[in-house]
C-alpha cells in the first residue's frame, strides 16, 4: 500500500472515531465529514509533527455549513505516539 493510501487510510480512521457520514462529505448533499443537527464537522489527521490550517481550508468548511445553515466545527487529530491522539476541537467564527 503507497504511503498516501496509507495516511488516506489512517484520516478514514480517525474520522470513523468521530462519527462518519455518508461518503464523508463526497457527495453534494452531504458536505463535511460529520453532520448533526446544529453543526458541520470537518475532521483532519496527521501522524507528523504539526498540521497545517490554510485559509482556503477555512473558507471550504465556512461556506459548506453556511450553505446547510450549520456551525463550522474543525476536528484535527494529531497522533503522538502509537497509543496516543491529541485531539484539537475548533468551532470557526468570523469576525468583521
Amino acid at each position: 500500500m503507497s504511503s498516501k493510501k496509507t495516511n488516506k487510510y489512517k484520516g478514514i480512521k480517525f474520522e470513523d472515531k468521530v462519527a462518519k457520514t455518508i461518503a464523508s462529505g463526497g457527495l453534494w448533499f452531504d458536505k463535511g465529514d460529520i453532520s448533526y443537527k446544529n453543526y458541520l464537522i470537518e475532521t483532519k489527521y496527521s501522524e507528523k509533527k504539526g498540521y497545517r490550517i490554510t485559509l482556503k481550508l477555512l473558507e471550504k468548511i465556512w461556506k459548506e455549513s453556511l450553505e446547510l445553515n450549520k456551525e463550522p466545527v474543525l476536528i484535527i487529530g494529531i497522533k503522538r505516539n502509537n497509543k496516543e491522539i491529541f485531539t484539537l476541537t475548533c468551532k470557526l467564527e468570523l469576525e468583521d
